[in-house]
């Protein structure tokens, strides 16, 4: 048996205590789930682990058949929620990278156990493609591999499935389960509670910074799960998540922000697509992978090359803003830049200059703590770095950064992925008030849930085109939308090319 114990660890960011006396007693042989709030700890906790971080006081000892381990952190492997990847190698590449030979730079990796893991997690036919060609859902999963080929004592998984299909999903917990049964510590981080659920024999729950709750065995459930995370804010007052009835902001008769008519991909991911973004409203692009959602809201966002027969910029001053945030926290983050310089990252020196049109550090200043209240930014100061915040914190940060642009769209891909409950509401509601001034969002969404929860309509498209369209005001509940979600993403190809500003029929 392998035991995992942790005594009395501390850790503090300025005035923040991520971690405030946590205790830690973990043995092999199941699936361990650690729950919390976004700004528990968890995050600092999965880092310390991995020996990314080093506790201010306390201990973590891990206790093997033969002895203690003197450091912890070479006996454990992570999946991150992120993918910790090289994207100009391939996959294969990948998996050999910190095992390399000595012997004329061969790579000490065992083919066989290589190629099997691969096949297991169904990405075996990529083994010889670079990264960067593959989906955020296979690169994952190579991240995954890598974790699985490591001689671990300690697998920690850190929302690793919130890129994979429910197929993926389940095929990855039965993975789990083996190194489980196999001798080994499996700990999930989630903040999908039914994954705690379907999946573990034990939860933990983290909250400022200590196990607050366990739950074992048939007691696990997502209401007593929910219980224990919400039960410190029970007077609090939550965010209003229902979705405003559409004003004159909102409303489809006016003019759009923005017209596309009959675009298309340059790789030909998409094509025929025309759609009008109408000021107070928020569109969601759905669809799987392979689809043409993800490279469609891309491709507005201007982060990718789209080739068009007609797009017209309709705000009043004639040249329309767009704002894009990627699906990965890696690639809109500033790692090396504090709390406060994230939010002020996108903004000129117009608006952080004084009359010298110098950067005025008081200018700054102000605006961060100013974006920390009004963005809901759980911080102890803005001179904290940003990699000291949750993952949700960091998510309202992005999109704070975005706003104090003062564009016109915001294209924004899984707007909440790997995020709290809590976190989510104030997500929203921020996406919400920033369409009521008259702006346009896009969000590419994989969850039906997230779809019922933010958007106003449903662009839904397959194959590279568009098959159907979704008014949520006809939209009573998740099964139904889900009904006709599915029906639509199972049509055969079709052309849906219209003239500019001509909608697809009825929302049929």
């Amino acid at each position: 048996m392998i035991r995992l114990s942790g005594k009395g660890i501390t850790k503090r960011y300025g005035a923040t205590r991520a971690l405030d006396g946590l205790d830690l007693d973990i043995t092999s042989g199941s699936i361990i789930g650690i729950a919390g709030p976004n700004g528990a700890g968890k995050s600092t906790l999965m880092r310390m682990l991995a020996g990314e971080e080093k506790a201010d006081s306390g201990e973590i000892v891990l206790q093997r058949p033969d002895g203690p381990v003197a450091d912890v952190w070479q006996r454990v492997a992570v999946v991150h929620q992120e993918p910790h990847i090289w994207p100009n190698m391939t996959v294969e590449q990948n998996l050999a990278v910190g095992r390399e030979g000595h012997w004329f730079g061969r790579m000490a990796v065992d083919p066989a156990a290589a190629e099997a893991v691969l096949t297991r997690l169904g990405i075996a036919a990529f083994a010889h493609y670079e990264l960067a060609d593959l989906s955020l859902a296979v690169q994952q999963r190579v991240e995954i591999a890598r974790a699985m080929l490591s001689d671990a004592d300690v697998y920690l998984f850190d929302e690793p499935n919130s890129a994979l299909t429910e197929q993926e999903s389940e095929a990855l917990f039965t993975t789990m389960g083996e190194l489980a049964r196999d001798g080994r510590i499996v700990l999930l981080i989630t903040h999908r509670l039914n994954d705690f659920v379907r999946s573990c024999d034990r939860v933990l729950v983290l909250r400022d910074g200590r196990i607050s709750a366990e739950i074992n065995g048939a007691e696990i459930s997502e209401t007593a799960i929910a219980a224990h995370l919400t039960a410190s804010h029970a007077g609090e007052k939550k965010p209003d998540t229902a979705r405003a009835a559409p004003g004159a902001a909102s409303s489809r008769d006016g003019s759009p922000v923005w017209r596309l008519a009959r675009c298309a991909d340059r790789l030909d991911a998409f094509r025929d697509i025309s759609i009008d973004l109408m000021p107070g409203r928020i569109i969601a692009l759905s669809g799987v992978e392979g689809s043409g959602a993800r490279e469609l809201a891309q491709a507005i966002g201007a982060f990718r090359p789209m080739c068009e027969a007609d797009r017209k910029s309709l705000t009043p001053r004639g040249r329309t803003s767009v704002s894009y945030l990627a699906a990965s926290r890696r690639h809109t983050v500033f790692h090396n830049m504090s709390v406060g310089e994230n939010l002020a990252a996108r903004l000129g020196l117009g608006a952080l200059g004084g009359r010298s049109r110098l950067l005025d550090p008081g200018r700054l200043e102000a605006i961060a703590r100013e974006g920390i209240a009004r963005y809901r930014v759980k911080t102890g100061s803005p001179e904290h770095p940003i990699t000291s915040l949750s993952g949700g914190n960091q998510q309202k940060v992005v999109l704070g950064a975005s706003m104090e642009e003062n564009t016109d769209i915001i294209v924004i891909e899984e707007p909440t992925r790997g995020v709290d409950i809590s976190s989510k509401a104030d997500i929203y509601e921020l996406l919400r008030d920033f369409a009521a001034r008259g702006r346009s969002v896009i969000v590419f969404c994989t969850e039906v849930q997230e779809i019922f929860d933010v958007a106003d309509e449903v662009v839904v498209l397959s194959r590279g085109r568009i098959v159907g369209r979704i008014d949520m005001a006809e939209i009573a509940d998740i099964p139904t939308l889900g009904d006709r979600l599915a029906h639509y993403e199972s049509r055969p190809e079709t052309s849906t090319a219209r003239p500019a500003g001509e909608r697809l029929p009825a929302f049929a």
